[in-house]
C-alpha cells in the first residue's frame, strides 16, 4: 500500500505541468514490413512498474485494452506554440496497481552511449518524461529546432519534423522487439535488426 501512495504522489506532482490530458488512443505501426505494418504497439514489461514499447502484433480488429491504450499530457496555455500548431507534451500510460489503483506513468527515452538507439521507456509520473508531438495526421515525432550538422550550429525556420523511428531487437532488460527513436539526423541504426517504422495514434 505504501508504494502506491508514493508512485500517486510522485505522477500527480509530475503531471501539474501538463495539465490537459487528451482523449485515449493507441499507437499504430507503418511500416514495408507487411508483418508490422497496421499493427499496434503496446507496454512490454521491463521491470517493477517499468514498461517498454513493443508491437504487440494486434490490429484494427483487435478491441483496445489496458496496454495498448495511451494519452498525451498537454498544457492549456503553453509557453511556445507547437510546430503547426501541433500537440506537444509528454505521452502517457495508466498503469494500474493494487488490482484497481491507477497510476500514470510517462514515456522517457533511455540510452546506451554506445548504442546510437534510444528507447522509450514508461516510469510512474512525467517528471523527467520526454515531450512528443502529433502531426495533423497523427504521425508521431519529435521537433528539431537547431542544425549541428553545420558550423556554426543554425536554428531551423521553420523547424522540421523528424520521424526516426525503428523496430529493433533489444535488451533493455528482457530480449525483445521493441520501438526506438534513432539519435541524430543521419545514417541508420548500428543494430542490424533495425527497421524503419512511421508511428501514428487513433483515438479510441
Amino acid at each position: 500500500m505504501k508504494s502506491t501512495f508514493v508512485l500517486a504522489a510522485l505522477a500527480s506532482g509530475a503531471l501539474a505541468q501538463f495539465d490537459q490530458s487528451s482523449k485515449p488512443f493507441r499507437l499504430f505501426i507503418k511500416s514495408d514490413n507487411a508483418t508490422l505494418d497496421g499493427t499496434m504497439l503496446g507496454t512490454c514489461h521491463q521491470g517493477a512498474a517499468i514498461e517498454g514499447l513493443c508491437p504487440t502484433g494486434n490490429t484494427h480488429d483487435n478491441a483496445s485494452v489496458s496496454y495498448d491504450t495511451f494519452y498525451q499530457q498537454t498544457q492549456a496555455d503553453p509557453p511556445f506554440p507547437g510546430i503547426d500548431g501541433d500537440p506537444y507534451g509528454p505521452l502517457l500510460w495508466n498503469l494500474t496497481v493494487n488490482g484497481g489503483d491507477i497510476v500514470p506513468s510517462g514515456m522517457q527515452f533511455s540510452w546506451d552511449f554506445l548504442s546510437d538507439v534510444a528507447a522509450p521507456i514508461f516510469f510512474p509520473g512525467n517528471d523527467t518524461a520526454s515531450t512528443v508531438s502529433f502531426s495533423s495526421n497523427g504521425c508521431m515525432y519529435l521537433g528539431r529546432y537547431q542544425d549541428d550538422t553545420v558550423t556554426p550550429p543554425e536554428r531551423l525556420d521553420p523547424p522540421q519534423k523528424i520521424e526516426n523511428w525503428y523496430i529493433c531487437l533489444t535488451r533493455w532488460s528482457y530480449l525483445y522487439y521493441t520501438l526506438n527513436w534513432k539519435i541524430g539526423v543521419k545514417g541508420v541504426p548500428q543494430n542490424p535488426t533495425c527497421q524503419k517504422v512511421q508511428v501514428y495514434r487513433e483515438f479510441v
